[in-house]
């Protein structure tokens, strides 16, 4: 957990390991040029198996909990192409 500013662990600012989690969401569940948009089921068990390795496990249980919010939220603000091709 180095994000934004490359320290690690603890010495981190607790918003910073918030912004890890958005960005990291953000990006898997996004199409790009170089690749597809992750499924919801992909996106929720890379965060599962990520827990307590690359991000702080009390912050994804609450996340994890509060998935499907989330991947609601994300859809009622993705463009068209976007908000389909998460459905898949």
């Amino acid at each position: 957990m180095g994000y934004p500013k490359g320290i690690k662990g603890k010495e981190t600012h607790i918003f910073d390991w918030i912004t890890e989690i958005a960005d990291v969401f953000d990006a898997l569940g996004s199409e790009r040029v170089y690749k597809k948009a992750w499924s919801d089921e992909e996106i929720f068990s890379y965060f599962q198996e990520q827990k307590g390795r690359q991000f702080d496990p009390e912050l994804m249980e609450l996340f994890l909990y509060h998935f499907s919010t989330f991947t609601e939220i994300r859809r009622q603000h993705a463009d068209h192409k976007e908000a389909a091709n998460a459905h898949e």
